[in-house]
């Protein structure tokens, strides 16, 4: 009878050593195409925001939904006070006005009554939801998303200059002279690491003086470690953006007109106020220029 040869020690070394040089080999192409799939999902997502923007133009006289509305009903905090869409919510961001063409953005029929659905602040729609971030902490909430809105130029409600008058709102698509070069939405890092506060605002590389603004994002210094809201490159190392002519590219922050810090491979930080370079905003200004 005859027995079969055993495997020696040093055969099975060598065989274990070509398995870890194959995985060595094939796992960075392994998480570079579950990137690449990731960063498509997401492009589909900022496309899905373009349209839906579109549709808010056609049905609004080209005037751009708020980033915040603020203020319009100062006496009553009720339930009825804003109506937006098919929905009512007190203050709502410019998620909100998008129903047409995102559907809805909190699903009315899981909160039983009208103090619940107030309470609500977690998107329930997952085209407001970056697949990168999906397991964080803040993805889904309404302020802290996973997705900003180019406010400075086109849509800022704020009255920074205690005037009583918006920095930029009413403002109209009419205002835009180069919409294909005229960033709309994008993947938003919030004032937090890796992402957080008031994701729902992006701020460009520069802050927007021409057009009013005089905080960035947060505004409020207590909020969050960092006083600016960029975009975020987390698409190997690219951010989703989607322009007003419809189009969605994934860029770097170079491309976006952003300075980076080589030690952390983000955008330089800024103060809450800082007004000045560097930073080009080329292709968040309407009108190709860095003003």
């Amino acid at each position: 009878m005859k027995t079969q040869k055993a495997f020696t020690l040093m055969e099975l070394l060598i065989v274990v050593a070509i398995i870890a040089l194959l995985v060595a080999i094939l796992l960075p192409a392994l998480n570079n195409a579950r990137g690449e799939a990731l960063k498509v999902q997401c492009l589909s997502n900022m496309h899905r925001l373009g349209v839906s923007m579109q549709l808010y133009l056609d049905s609004n006289n080209g005037v751009f939904p708020p980033d915040r509305l603020r203020k319009s009903s100062p006496i009553s905090h009720s339930w009825n006070s804003i109506p937006v869409g098919p929905y009512k919510r007190y203050y709502p961001r410019w998620i909100w006005f998008l129903n047409e063409g995102m559907g809805y953005v909190i699903n009315p029929y899981k909160y039983s009554s009208e103090q619940d659905f107030n309470k609500a602040l977690t998107m329930d729609n997952d085209y407001f939801i970056c697949p990168t971030l999906k397991d964080l902490k803040y993805v889904r909430n309404l302020r802290n998303g996973a997705y900003g809105f180019n406010y400075q130029y086109l849509s800022n409600t704020r009255d920074d200059d205690k005037d009583g008058k918006c920095n930029n709102f009413p403002n109209s698509i009419n205002s835009i002279e180069i919409p294909a070069k005229t960033i709309c939405f994008g993947d938003s890092r919030g004032s937090n690491i890796p992402h957080g506060e008031h994701a729902y605002c992006m701020d460009p590389p520069k802050m927007a003086v021409s057009k009013g603004a005089r905080y960035f994002a947060p505004k409020n210094p207590k909020l969050g470690p960092l006083k600016y809201s960029p975009a975020d490159a987390r698409h190997l190392n690219r951010a989703c953006v989607v322009f007003l002519d419809g189009h969605s590219s994934a860029s770097t922050y170079k491309e976006l007109g952003y300075v980076v810090v080589s030690e952390t491979g983000r955008p330089i930080e800024k103060s809450l106020t800082e007004i000045g370079g560097p930073g080009d905003n080329r292709l968040w200004s309407g009108n190709g220029e860095d003003e």
